[in-house]
């Protein structure tokens, strides 16, 4: 999945690490982003198509709920206003 298209977006696989955009700046990560003490597997986010999924271990992947896409929205905000 290209992020090139999206101007925010947080995407992160256990197998595969992912990368946190926003506002066109784009920063990889290398482990789980640390969102309300989840144990994360999975994370699509990608407001701009609502593409709003999450995983945690031992748990079936779900759409996120409004405290979930708030946690992403204080992570990225944190992670890459600076």
């Amino acid at each position: 999945m290209s992020l090139e298209y999206y101007s925010t977006a947080l995407v992160w696989h256990t197998r595969r690490g992912g990368s946190a955009k926003l506002w066109g700046r784009i920063v990889p990560l290398l482990d789980a982003p640390p969102l309300a003490g989840l144990r994360l597997v999975m994370v699509e986010y990608l407001p701009e198509i609502a593409q709003r999924e999450l995983q945690e271990v031992a748990a079936p992947r779900h759409e996120m709920t409004l405290a979930e896409v708030a946690a992403v929205d204080a992570f990225l905000r944190a992670l890459l206003e600076r």
